[in-house]
């Protein structure tokens, strides 16, 4: 149990470095006239760079999966098409919030299930183990 508390603690600093990367990019293309949807997969490409190699370097370092890499890009599509598909449906619903308030508050929302999936599916090297007989 402490060990996932400080592995979850770690993970939310590598997202909070990556999140900065990805608010500042979407603020910045956002305020430009940038359409939302180019906004979103510009700053998440920025987003998934930097938090990748933290996770890989920081939180996950046990996990050497060969394949964690394509695993990741899997929850980042994930994971930005739900926020997407979110993020137009509150706006809809209340168009005078700004739209980087209402990308936050998701983000920090998923980021509970963005833990989870990378810890168990990204970056767990964990095998079966073989069975021996007697």
């Amino acid at each position: 149990m402490k060990k996932t508390i400080l592995s979850y603690i770690k993970f939310a600093g590598a997202g909070l470095i990556a999140s900065i990367a990805d608010n500042l990019t979407y603020f910045i293309l956002n305020h430009l006239g940038v359409r939302d949807s180019f906004a979103l997969i510009a700053a998440r490409v920025v987003s998934l760079i930097v938090n990748y190699f933290l996770l890989q370097l920081a939180v996950f370092q046990n996990g050497k999966r060969q394949d964690s890499f394509p695993r990741y890009i899997l929850l980042v599509i994930f994971s930005t098409t739900i926020l997407y598909f979110l993020m137009q449906w509150i706006e809809g619903l209340l168009p005078r919030i700004d739209p980087v308030f209402i990308k936050m508050v998701l983000e920090f929302i998923m980021n509970f299930f963005n833990y989870a999936v990378a810890r168990f599916f990204v970056f767990d090297d964990k095998k079966e183990k073989p069975v021996h007989e007697a």
